[in-house]
């Protein structure tokens, strides 16, 4: 072994360690990375590890991996501060293996992204929110905070929209929000306490974020087939629902796509009202059915105010935008816009104002014209799949949206097949994320990947599955 090449590696890794980039608790990457990145072979690799462990300043973790040790540090060490203790003793936990390494490669230049749920680059209208910014002839653009709810410009525009839903409300019943995902937080901070119940559909997206993780309330995952099944007896008898919400994506559902015909959501609305559990509607992507009006709300539906609606402008216009708001009860809102002003003191004054001209002036045009991309896009995903992976699996019709939920029909190993997707260039999206009884599914997206590239990557998918052998 040449000594000064194990040497400089040592030094490499005991120096990331006293710049703070490496800190006490960290994962070491795989012993093939390390060998591909210092262009050495492996065993040159183990006995680096191993000589770091003789210094006590690595440690092996049985069927874990080798972390960074917390002893001895001194000797090698100038900078002990173990910012680890303070972040691994943080209520607010890290995601999942998965979502970090979505995260991650999101941003990695040349990742081709098979699930990503936005709309692609050259889909969102940045030359409007430009003009909208050039053409302020009113001088009505405001850097100052806004009130609680929002500005009562963009609220009324809100309304209006809302009233196109078939969900009528005043202004004093909107709470304008930095994205749907902040409207979700504040219910979870203002309105759950410990011994609440939260009842969520099964699979769903929010598993994959932390909105509802910190507090100690106890999530109830039903399955859609579960209440489709059982419409009409959702809910147990005996079970004690004080305090407690269902949380609902019951049209174009994210990840499944599935929407509740008009006699499901009639039943939901009534055996809410019955346990007394206020239903949180979650309707972002309703814009995009393709065909005709979507079906209606649970927000329109409902006549007790048992609802509260949440609605967005991150996936039909900007998720950079950061707009979203909650309807509901007046009482309600006023005080979930205090705890906003708590928090960060309302959404951005210049995108609420962006957001107010936009609604106004373009915002029925831009959907229109979105889903006739959005259909074109689709129709090119589910070729490619029927082509390539169709006798591997099967999925459900789309009335609108970005998803295509894929079950395959057969064993894969998905863990290995998301690996060996990205040393390929391809981000997917595991059933996984979404619930943990989704291990043989996966979320494919057609709104944001570029459109020539639709049927290559699904192509390459398969050939990656027949190369590894994943299928078992």
């Amino acid at each position: 072994m040449n000594k000064t090449k194990y040497q400089g590696i040592i030094d490499y890794i005991l120096k990331e360690i006293n710049e703070g980039r490496l800190e006490v608790g960290m994962k070491l990457p795989s012993q093939r990375i390390l060998a591909k990145k210092f262009g050495v072979n492996r065993t040159t690799i183990i006995n680096v590890l191993d000589i770091l462990k003789s210094y006590g300043v690595l440690e092996s973790r049985e069927r874990s991996g080798i972390y960074v040790a917390n002893s001895r540090w001194n000797e090698y060490v100038h900078n002990n501060l173990s910012w680890q203790n303070y972040i691994g003793n943080s209520p607010t936990k890290n995601n999942q293996f998965y979502i970090q390494e979505i995260n991650r490669c999101e941003f990695v230049e040349g990742i081709i992204r098979l699930g990503t749920g936005e709309l692609s680059p050259e889909l969102i209208p940045n030359n409007i929110f430009k003009e909208i910014i050039n053409k302020d002839v009113f001088d009505q653009l405001s850097t100052n905070y806004e009130a609680p709810k929002g500005n009562i410009l963009l609220r009324e525009e809100v309304k209006r929209l809302a009233n196109k839903r078939g969900i009528h409300c005043e202004v004093e019943e909107i709470c304008i929000t930095s994205g749907a995902l902040q409207g979700l937080k504040l219910i979870s901070d203002g309105l759950l306490i410990p011994k609440s119940k939260i009842i969520i559909e099964s699979p769903s997206y929010i598993n994959s974020i932390r909105t509802w993780h910190r507090i100690q309330s106890k999530i109830v995952p039903l399955s859609i087939d579960y209440i489709k099944n059982n419409i009409n007896s959702i809910f147990k008898e005996d079970e004690d629902y004080s305090n407690s919400i269902f949380y609902s994506n019951p049209t174009l559902h994210n990840p499944t796509s599935n929407s509740y015909s008009l006699a499901e959501k009639e039943s939901i609305l009534k055996q809410c009202k019955a346990k007394g559990i206020p239903i949180v509607e979650d309707d972002i992507y309703s814009e995009l059915w393709f065909n005709g009006d979507p079906p209606k709300s649970l927000k329109e539906l409902d006549e007790s105010n048992n609802v509260l609606y949440l609605g967005s402008l991150s996936k039909t216009v900007s998720p950079g935008l950061r707009i979203g708001w909650i309807i509901g009860n007046e009482r309600v809102i006023t005080h979930l816009a205090d705890l906003k002003m708590q928090n960060d003191y309302g959404a951005s004054s210049i995108s609420q104002f962006v957001a107010t001209q936009w609604l106004k002036y373009y915002h029925d045009k831009h959907i229109d014209k979105i889903k006739i991309e959005l259909i074109h896009r689709k129709e090119i995903m589910e070729n490619a799949l029927n082509e390539y992976l169709g006798a591997l699996g099967r999925w459900n019709k789309t009335e609108g949206s970005f998803y295509i939920w894929f079950k395959f029909n057969v064993k894969v190993d998905i863990k290995k097949l998301f690996q060996f997707s990205i040393q390929a260039g391809l981000l997917i999206h595991p059933g996984e994320i979404y619930s943990d009884k989704e291990k043989n599914s996966i979320r494919f997206s057609y709104s944001y990947i570029e459109k020539n590239k639709i049927n290559s990557s699904i192509k390459k998918l398969r050939e990656i599955i027949e190369k590894e052998n994943l299928i078992y």
